[in-house]
């Protein structure tokens, strides 16, 4: 599957990779997942790696996993969600998702890097040490 998801107990973290071509079923399949997995309200943090896909979703495909999350997302989870990307159009579309999850008053604080480091920094300042971070940055399910 181009779309995976892992938590990882230890260091409460939700992790997210896409490799390839992704498609909105995909994600919105991927996601009822992980928010059905028992573990998932123990995560404090998410971390969604981006660099190896191929896809972007579309605005409206956006607006309709905004709306998931804004009708299925229980009370507790991540509250900070770091989104890596390696291109400058994933970027873009991962910066106007943080800007649709504000606007819906989403309790999750999203940003976008260009880079695994600076997002693991910015999501765990007190862990960034590079033991943890190589760790995280290879999650499958």
């Amino acid at each position: 599957m181009p779309l995976a998801y892992t938590i990882l107990p230890g260091l409460r973290l939700l992790c997210i990779r896409a490799v390839g071509i992704v498609t909105q079923p995909e994600r919105l399949q991927t996601m009822q997942a992980w928010l059905a997995d028992p573990s998932y309200p123990d995560c404090d943090d998410a971390l969604c790696d981006f660099s190896d896909s191929e896809s972007t979703p579309t605005m409206n495909d956006l607006r309709e996993l905004v709306g998931f999350m804004s009708q299925k997302m229980p009370g507790q989870g991540p509250r900070k969600l770091a989104i890596v990307t390696s291109k400058p159009i994933t970027f873009v579309v991962a910066s106007e998702f943080k800007g649709i999850v504000e606007q819906a008053a989403i309790p999750l604080d999203v940003s976008v890097f260009a880079n695994f480091e600076s997002a693991w920094k910015w999501l765990r300042p007190a862990e960034s040490s590079v033991e943890h971070a190589t760790s995280v940055q290879s999650p499958h399910q």
